[in-house]
């Protein structure tokens, strides 16, 4: 499936399917008695995905829990507890059926699955490819881009495609902005605060009258003018929270440059299907099923 003006990649948030799987379908155990619920659950989820014929895809991993995140503040994502233990063994497993199907499936230590996504997208708008990133993770609204080739992003299980005017409604300002948006409303999520006191509409308001956080920052002595209720008070706020902001814009900034090798999104992203040596790996799985699953929707590919 392509944009109808230029080939595309889809770059697939694998790690996020996980857990959709993991809570969305039943447990099951392999042959050996390990389990395999989630990762046979994204197997299905992936083989859906498939049957819309992309031209070429990525999935992409979190690699671990901890990051370079992690070392610019401790408090990041320190809100989330560890996995359930039954999931937590089958994050190598879903990386190894990535690559038993014949995916490139990539995942880099120190980084999180959302930076391997900003740096395919950048690579693949240097090749001449669109991007369709499949996740719902707002963070990745960053990266949405109108111009050609073009990026957009899209929720895997509605297939809604979000697009800049997308970005506009959701978040309320443009892509370029919502780094900066964020900064100053913090994401929950992810445990990063933001500027105590400022809301999703003053961010918004802010945003649209001075640019970015930098102006934003340069002409604090011009916040109290604004038409917004409470604008006396909220440059004080925004005084108050000048660290934070700046903190919280450096977490929520995706990283574009992550070392992925020598990787030709034109060539090495094209699925074929499930190689010979797939048979032992879904063997151990319990699932031959599955196995044959990828290989049927790969023989009509090639029909």
């Amino acid at each position: 499936m392509s944009s109808g003006t230029c080939p595309e990649v889809w770059v697939i948030d694998a790690t996020a399917l996980l857990f959709r799987a993991y809570y969305g379908m039943p447990a099951r155990l392999s042959p050996a008695g390990e389990h395999v619920g989630a990762v046979l659950g994204l197997g299905h989820l992936l083989r859906g995905l498939l049957r819309r014929a992309p031209e070429r895809v990525v999935l992409v991993f979190d690699a671990g829990r901890m990051t370079f995140r992690n070392r610019i503040d401790p408090r990041y994502k320190a809100n989330r507890g560890e996995p359930p233990p039954d999931l937590a063994p089958q994050f190598e497993l879903a990386r190894r059926l990535g690559a038993a199907a014949g995916f490139v499936a990539l995942s880099v230590p120190d980084f999180e699955a959302d930076d391997l996504m900003a740096t395919l997208a950048r690579g693949a708008a240097a090749a001449g490819l669109r991007t369709r990133l499949l996740s719902v993770d707002k963070d990745l609204c960053q990266l949405v881009c109108d111009e050609s080739p073009g990026v957009v992003l899209e929720d895997p299980r509605t297939q809604a495609v979000c697009d800049a005017a997308g970005v506009q409604q959701r978040m309320g300002v443009r892509p370029s902005q919502v780094v900066d948006y964020m900064a100053l409303v913090g994401d929950t999520s992810d445990n990063v605060p933001g500027v105590a006191g400022v809301g999703p509409k003053a961010a918004q308001a802010l945003i649209a009258a001075f640019g970015d956080l930098d102006s934003l920052y340069a002409s604090l002595g011009q916040v109290a003018t604004l038409p917004l209720r409470g604008a006396k008070g909220l440059s004080a706020r925004l005084e108050a929270g000048r660290e934070a902001a700046f903190l919280a814009r450096t977490l929520v900034r995706l990283h574009d440059a992550v070392p992925l090798g020598a990787l030709d999104l034109h060539a090495h992203t094209r699925w074929r299907g499930p190689g010979e040596d797939a048979e032992e790996f879904f063997a151990a799985l319990g699932s031959p099923g599955a196995l044959r699953g990828f290989r049927s929707i790969a023989a009509q590919d090639r029909a």
